[in-house]
């Protein structure tokens, strides 16, 4: 029996409390025993199946949760992955979804709804079926935890595109790890509640799901659609459930916080937890969150701008309860003057993990006189390696890529060094966008950059400026969104086609991205 299945046998099958979904609007409470049966009716399936690996897309159902919990009882590899993004076409993100799964051993995929109707459709070598089928409540047997041993539980997707971006592999004791440490770091107990629409195929979603299901405390699911759909329906679901714990990307709270008169007859005073994780964090826009809605009872000591990465399983460094919005504000200096720059405390390691800062003399920034370097991390929630490459020891140092410093004893992330896009929680490498653009007739192969602006406004986006050659420009972007979008998993907000030979380059051949970033900052 492996850690986490056994963590989850102890608490579900007799938890009082709920897993709650929303369903065209309304909550359907489920007792946490019921979903428990559930998940034995999949990983019955799983066993009978002979599976090894679990693919699951769809929407966050009862079943959907079910079958997660389901891989973890059956000692299955667990991948989640995203249905299709606005623009993409369903047919191609179809092909491309089995092809991802099938990639990384998962021949049996669950799904739902029209996610599962288009994998049905599609032409790929896994095992299809409707997970409604599959997880059902009444049994009539016996259910007993295999006792083979289970590597890996989970198979997490470091980026939201298909091509290079590597998989995480996550052994159930790493995940057990990382979730406990949150809830010691949080104090979680089975009184507490806990609401998100994060989808559950990101790392922070997946992980504020389990937090509560080993806590065996309440959760509420919502669609991470129906949060798209309407915004400000986060603050009446977290009124309606009388929520104590929250989780949401700086996106949101930003959102909120800008177009805070829009909000009314909420009730935000059980909140006393509210991490901000998955992206930079916008200290203006975040702290006028708190203040615009401490007149609807939410303090703001309960925000907590949180660092995490898939390849710790989620969360690294959480603050304390109650510190709220911690900002290190530095002043950088530069031939155009003195500028201050304001930099949110991310808390300091979850219990299991250590951080630690690597010296590097290649990188420059704006943080004033502080020692800044790169963020080192490793501890119990670490990866096991890498889906198909070498094995990773927890005890080695992981060099994450990004660049911080620590103030109080608290990290401070100013930077990346790594060139990864952040647009909407979802991480996409340029170069994957980049080979999609190239694939659309006349644009130029090799001549193409892709880009994320306004990484701390409410809205960052990806751009990619191309160079093209052809007779219809408006035809090509068009359809140079739609690559994108299918195989990548976002939506460019903008594409600008330039003249052969116009980006710029170094001396060797190498593009300029950074250079082409900049300008596109300052428009």
């Amino acid at each position: 029996m492996n850690a986490l299945a056994a963590a989850l046998t102890e608490v579900l099958p007799t938890s009082g409390n709920h897993l709650a979904v929303l369903d065209d609007g309304a909550w359907s409470r489920h007792p946490w025993p019921e979903v428990y049966a559930r998940a034995e009716s999949v990983a019955d399936w799983l066993l009978n199946e002979e599976a090894t690996a679990l693919g699951l897309v769809g929407a966050p159902t009862v079943e959907f949760v079910s079958a997660i919990i389901g891989a973890f009882l059956a000692g299955a590899a667990l991948s989640i992955l995203p249905g299709p993004v606005r623009g993409a076409d369903p047919d191609q993100w179809a092909h491309s979804t089995v092809d991802r799964f099938t990639g990384i051993g998962a021949r049996h995929v669950l799904s739902n709804g029209t996610y599962l109707d288009g994998l049905l459709a599609s032409d790929g070598s896994a095992r299809v079926s409707d997970v409604s089928g599959v997880a059902v409540a009444d049994r009539s047997t016996t259910f007993t935890l295999p006792d083979a041993a289970a590597p890996v539980a989970v198979l997490q997707g470091t980026a939201g595109s298909t091509g290079s971006p590597r998989t995480v592999e996550l052994s159930p004791d790493a995940v057990l790890s990382n979730v406990r440490g949150l809830n010691a770091r949080i104090g979680v107990t089975p009184a507490d509640k806990g609401c998100s629409w994060l989808p559950l195929y990101h790392d922070m979603g997946l992980s504020f799901l389990l937090s509560g299901a080993v806590n065996g405390s309440d959760v509420w699911q919502a669609p991470t659609k129906a949060f798209q759909a309407s915004p400000f329906r986060w603050l009446n679901w977290l009124t309606e459930s009388g929520a104590t714990i929250t989780a949401a990307p700086n996106m949101a709270y930003g959102l909120i916080g800008k177009y805070s008169r829009r909000v009314t007859d909420v009730d935000l005073g059980a909140v006393r937890f509210a991490l901000n994780g998955g992206e930079p964090v916008d200290c203006e826009l975040t702290g006028r969150f708190a203040e615009e809605m401490a007149r609807f009872g939410f303090s703001a000591g309960a925000l907590a701008p949180s660092y995490g990465l898939a390849e710790a399983t989620c969360a690294v460094t959480v603050p304390e309860p109650g510190v709220g919005l911690h900002v290190d504000e530095v002043v950088a200096y530069s031939e155009q003057g003195a500028s201050p720059r304001r930099h949110a405390v991310l808390g300091h390691a979850v219990p299991g993990m250590e951080v630690r800062i690597e010296p590097r003399d290649d990188v420059t920034t704006d943080t004033g006189d502080r020692d800044i370097g790169e963020v080192a991390i490793r501890g119990t929630s670490m990866m096991s390696g890498y889906h198909g490459g070498e094995s990773h020891d927890p005890e080695s140092w992981y060099l994450t890529g990004d660049l911080g410093y620590f103030v109080d004893g608290g990290l401070v992330v100013c930077g990346r060094a790594k060139e990864i896009i952040t647009v909407a929680g979802r991480n996409v490498f340029p170069a994957d966008v980049e080979r999609v653009a190239a694939q659309v007739a006349g644009v130029r192969e090799g001549s193409v950059v892709a880009v994320g602006i306004g990484e701390r406004t409410v809205r960052p986006s990806l751009v990619i400026v191309a160079e093209f050659r052809g007779p219809d420009e408006a035809e090509a972007r068009s359809r140079l969104i739609q690559h994108v979008a299918s195989e990548c998993g976002v939506v460019p907000s903008d594409v600008s086609f330039v003249r052969p030979g116009t980006l710029p380059r170094t001396s060797s051949g190498k593009l300029r991205r950074l250079e082409v970033k900049q300008r596109l900052d300052v428009q």
